[in-house]
């Protein structure tokens, strides 16, 4: 993810394009994961029954107490989310996360245009006059680290209301106080402070964010 964010934003400094960026923290993510709806999710993507089932296997019988005061109370069970610190846990999110941006951003194709040659070997100069593609990215995605990304402020609230309400649609909900955006002019443009909000509240706006706690990513200068 910190190298994909990093090439987006020398792409668009190449091509002299607008980027924003919306990075969202969602509200402990891993732990609302409704496991009835990840089970329909894994099936729908063609995993077997027998492999869902082990999967279920691992998270059935689930309990935990809270402590206050010293004072323990009574087990209860957990009936969603996904184990935090099981190996598998990080792809059984991304599998329902996946679904959940099919479903925000099934009309439309909202994101950052990049332009891109692929014709030929790399260092042939042939290529150079190969015919130019486009390719759309609309989202980056570690874990539950994720971020949507745009060439305009109106596409990046656009796809901001979209998420929004699949979020909700799932289960999950949006830290909207720890969820930031980030905008890089084109080179020679006059920066100007982008106004994103969700869920009635307006995004901080920064021009520096951390992705997965040591890598920065700072706004390149135009």
């Amino acid at each position: 993810m910190v190298f994909a964010a990093r090439q987006l934003q020398e792409k668009c400094q190449e091509q002299h394009r607008d980027l924003y960026t919306a990075f969202i923290d969602l509200t402990k993510a891993f732990d609302t994961v409704s496991r009835e709806g990840l089970w329909k999710i894994m099936a729908k993507y063609g995993c077997t029954e027998k492999f869902i089932r082990i999967v279920q296997q691992l998270h059935e019988g689930m309990h935990a107490r809270v402590q206050d005061q010293g004072e323990l109370s009574e087990p209860f069970p957990v009936l969603n989310g996904v184990k935090q610190g099981c190996v598998i846990a990080p792809t059984l999110f991304s599998i329902m996360f996946s679904a959940m941006l099919t479903d925000a951003f099934r009309d439309g194709n909202i994101g950052v245009n990049i332009k891109y040659r692929t014709d030929e070997k790399l260092f042939n100069p042939r290529r150079l006059h190969a015919k130019t593609k486009i390719d759309t990215i609309r989202d980056l995605l570690f874990a539950d680290d994720f971020a949507l990304t745009a060439n305009t402020e109106a596409d990046l609230q656009t796809s901001m209301n979209r998420f929004s309400q699949a979020c909700s649609n799932f289960g999950l909900t949006i830290n909207t106080e720890k969820s930031e955006v980030m905008y890089q002019p084109a080179p020679g443009k006059v920066y100007a402070k982008p106004n994103i909000t969700t869920n009635g509240k307006k995004l901080k706006v920064v021009d520096r964010f951390t992705i997965l706690e040591e890598a920065h990513c700072p706004k390149m200068s135009p």
